[in-house]
This record gives C-alpha cells, sequence and structure tokens, in this order.
C-alpha cells in the first residue's frame, strides 16, 4: 500500500475539469504517446505545457489521429522533418510552438476541452 502526502487542500481544488481559455499560448510538448483513437485508428497523444503567461504551468491535449493528414503535417513542420523522411515521436518532445486554442464541447456531452486549432514555431 502506498502513503500519498497531499500538497493541498482538498477543498480549495475544483471537482470538475476546466480548459484553458480560448486564446494564443506559448507551449513545450512534454509527452508524446501511440495509441488507438475511439474508432481504432492509429493517433498520436501529445501533452503540452503552457511556458509563458498567466496559464504558465497548465497542460492541455491534443489527439492527432494519424490519417489526418494537414494535422500530422503541423508537427512535422514544427521539428522540420521533410517529405519522404521518418517522423520520431521522441524528437517532438521538448519541440516549443505558439499555439491557437479553441474551447469546444466535448463530443461525449461531458463538459468542454481545448482544441489546437494552428500551431507555429517558436524560436523565442
Amino acid at each position: 500500500m502506498a502513503r500519498l502526502s497531499l500538497g493541498f487542500n482538498l477543498e480549495d481544488v475544483s471537482s470538475t475539469f476546466e480548459p484553458i481559455p480560448a486564446g494564443t499560448y506559448i507551449a513545450r510538448i512534454v509527452d508524446v504517446e501511440l495509441k488507438k483513437s475511439s474508432k481504432g485508428n492509429d493517433m498520436l497523444s501529445v501533452k503540452w505545457t503552457v511556458i509563458d503567461g498567466p496559464m504558465e504551468g497548465k497542460n492541455f491535449f491534443d489527439n492527432v489521429v494519424l490519417s489526418v493528414e494537414w494535422k500530422v503535417k503541423q508537427y512535422a513542420e514544427l521539428i522540420a522533418v521533410e517529405s519522404g523522411n521518418e517522423l520520431d515521436t521522441e524528437d517532438l518532445k521538448g519541440a516549443e510552438a505558439t499555439i491557437t486554442l479553441e474551447v469546444k464541447d466535448r463530443t461525449d456531452g461531458n463538459g468542454q476541452t481545448n482544441q489546437v486549432k494552428s500551431m507555429e514555431a517558436f524560436n523565442g
């Protein structure tokens, strides 16, 4: 059995997930996993962390179904992968970008979530 020390007051924590407000943020990829979508398609689950501004430290996710070519292209261009080459998910970790986020209703009807609308490599 593991004993965990909670370093926060539970009364101060929201019981529901609240997405990051729509807007433009500077963020870094902190994790990438190859998974299956709910329809069984290969996808990348990309975890981003905002690294500047009032939302610094907040996380959001982008699920990239590999058959959605325009979305895969955004990530390939982010790390300068050229056509005909392989994209190594490890190379995505640490990449920084200026991200435009939207807030949308979840498809399962359980609240809202963030959606990455666009990204551009951040060279700051």
